[in-house]
């Protein structure tokens, strides 16, 4: 793909193709098309492709597994948490690194980042593939923020530790409960 034949946002008046290209240009040319991406804006064209990355994984993961409690689940936390990653992010690179940058940005940055799931549902493949998905974040966070490579990995490696220590303090208040499947 060509810099001239990436999208700088998802185009809801053209879903289809719109959602095939922004798609194509993430998975295919991350560097490109995050330093294109729009920055500002309002949510409803990130959210709507974030939500369709997360249905259509969804629906192929269930196709493959066969696991209905995963439906509710999957959609569930793949539309919630990109925003709390973001959120988490916006915070540790603007308070700890000092960047520049804004929460619209980073929640695109997150939100364009799940057409990886449009591919993960594979097996033993998807696996492989969420290693790429944290390529993305760090090929978005240096464009966004224009940080070093080593902040956007420690800002991922930090909000990992974060989401750690809240599924396990979930998890303890819950008696193990948090994220059990029903069934």
């Amino acid at each position: 793909m060509t810099s001239s034949d990436i999208p700088s946002d998802f185009d809801r008046g053209r879903f289809l193709g719109s959602f095939i290209d922004v798609a194509k240009a993430v998975l295919i040319s991350p560097k490109v098309f995050f330093s294109t991406m729009d920055r500002q804006g309002a949510f409803a064209n990130p959210v709507t492709f974030l939500a369709s990355c997360v249905v259509v994984h969804t629906l192929l993961a269930i196709s493959l597994h066969r696991v209905p409690g995963l439906v509710f689940q999957n959609l569930f936390i793949g539309i919630t948490i990109p925003f709390l990653t973001a959120g988490i992010f916006f915070l540790i690179l603007t308070r700890l690194f000092n960047s520049r940058g804004t929460y619209a940005a980073t929640f695109r940055i997150n939100a364009y980042a799940a057409a990886v799931g449009l591919v993960t549902w594979i097996p033993v493949a998807g696996t492989f593939l969420e290693l790429y998905r944290l390529y993305i974040l760090v090929v978005g966070l240096r464009a966004v923020y224009a940080i070093k490579t080593s902040r956007a990995i420690i800002t991922i490696f930090l909000t990992l530790i974060v989401y750690t220590v809240m599924f396990r303090v979930l998890s303890n208040l819950t008696g193990g409960q948090f994220m059990k499947l029903p069934g």
